[in-house]
């Protein structure tokens, strides 16, 4: 049986992880494959589900998410050792880090080893110097996923957005890429009673008790004759959420300054939430404590099967600044929740504006209050554009779609 090694820089669990996941546990039955794993090591999610699942994984200690001249020389050599001792058909990178390390360890292999038929794939879940770094960094992984990219025999991106971006920066060859979607397997959503409950045990007592809370959104036609805003009725208990890693990619901050505004300016009676955990989470409990916010917005850590919890919001909002194709945003369209989201990487492939959703242009926390108010203040457009997405993620983003594309990219190296 053909092997297949994954590789992946953190195991703490994100899309890039659940990516990983996929692949192994819905390919194990046709390829003997394994995943090896970095920072976090046995203590990322990642691992234990590896462990349930009965996927062998293995630890790359020294391998760290950012730059580190040090561990990432002792991490290319622990590499170069796995690869030569697993010795896989295919190595398979995601992210940018691996994917520099290992496909330049990968290169050094096969050098070694004439005979050594090795392919080597690299998924892009959104190309680094598209994300928020100093110049100096972004030229630099620009540079560096060049160089690399001849060292790899298929790049994946996981939307076509970051293979216009790799034809624009001349990252490499057209014939060398390919656009696959992220596919999304059915979720057992929890009933939306059930959802609520477990929501409000992580947010109360802080937030209001779970009863009925009459919300005035102020819409601009709502002016009375002297030019006061009159408010609207509009429904109960409302939580606006979001899913994510407290990274800076995913543009917190300007969530935070959006609800900010519907609440002290547009007078929203609602509790806002963010389920995830991350490197951010002190800057983001300043903004909110600076903004006098501790009563509405809350940052509940991390939660098991957090998409499962979706059916208790009433409205889902993506606010990043940087994306590949976010399996967050397929788990809300698949949920049927009306999304507001920020217009970047290949989210305008998921949410056609104002078919499934609404869209808006990133770091523009005023424009995302207002797309939030659209959709509170308009039940009938809420509601068909979440029956809309749902239908899209079920038709154009299943997993076993996924699984079929890129088992085809796989077997068409193992075949030639």
């Amino acid at each position: 049986m053909k092997k297949i090694l994954f590789f992946i820089t953190q195991s703490e669990f994100g899309g890039a992880q659940r990516y990983v996941f996929d692949l192994a546990n819905n390919l194990k039955g046709d390829f003997e494959v394994a995943v090896a794993l970095g920072e976090q090591a046995n203590n990322g999610k990642l691992a234990k589900i590896l462990s349930e699942n009965n996927i062998k994984y293995y630890i790359i200690p020294h391998l760290k998410r950012s730059i580190s001249p040090i561990n990432d020389i002792l991490a290319f050599f622990e590499i170069i050792k796995l690869i030569k001792s697993y010795r896989p058909d295919i190595v398979h990178l995601n992210s940018s880090k691996i994917s520099i390390l290992g496909s330049i360890a990968a290169f050094v292999i096969k050098l070694r080893v004439a005979s050594y038929e090795l392919r080597v794939i690299y998924t892009v879940h959104g190309w680094v110097f598209n994300e928020p770094l100093p110049i100096c960094q972004k030229w630099f992984y620009k540079f560096a996923e060049k160089f690399t990219a001849r060292f790899k025999d298929k790049i994946i991106c996981v939307s076509e957005f970051d293979k216009q971006i790799a034809l624009k920066f001349k990252i490499a060859p057209e014939n060398k890429l390919i656009t696959i979607h992220n596919g999304l397997a059915p979720i057992n959503f929890c009933p939306e009673k059930e959802a609520k409950k477990i929501i409000y045990s992580k947010i109360q007592p802080v937030i209001l008790e779970p009863k009925a809370i009459e919300s005035r959104v102020l819409s601009a036609t709502q002016q009375d004759s002297i030019g006061r805003s009159a408010p609207s009725r509009m429904t109960n208990d409302i939580i606006i959420g979001s899913i994510g890693n407290l990274y800076k990619t995913k543009g917190y901050e300007y969530f935070i300054q959006a609800a900010d505004i519907l609440i002290n300016q547009h007078h929203l009676s609602a509790a806002f939430i963010i389920i995830g955990e991350g490197e951010e989470r002190k800057t983001l409990e300043n903004l909110i404590a600076k903004l006098n916010l501790k009563n509405n917005f809350i940052l509940t850590g991390r939660l098991d099967d957090a998409a499962k919890l979706l059916p208790a919001l009433n409205l889902y909002v993506c606010s990043s600044v940087k994306e590949g194709l976010p399996y967050s945003v397929l788990e809300a369209m698949s949920a049927g929740l009306p999304i507001a989201t920020t217009d970047v990487g290949g989210i305008p492939e998921m949410i056609e504006d104002k078919k499934t959703g609404l869209l808006v242009g990133p770091a523009d926390p005023n424009d995302l209050a207002e797309n939030i108010k659209t959709l509170l203040n308009n039940k009938t457009l809420a509601t068909e554009l979440g029956r809309r997405a749902q239908e899209i993620a079920s038709a154009e983003f299943g997993l076993e779609k996924m699984i079929e594309a890129t088992k085809n990219v796989f077997t068409s190296f193992l075949n030639s």
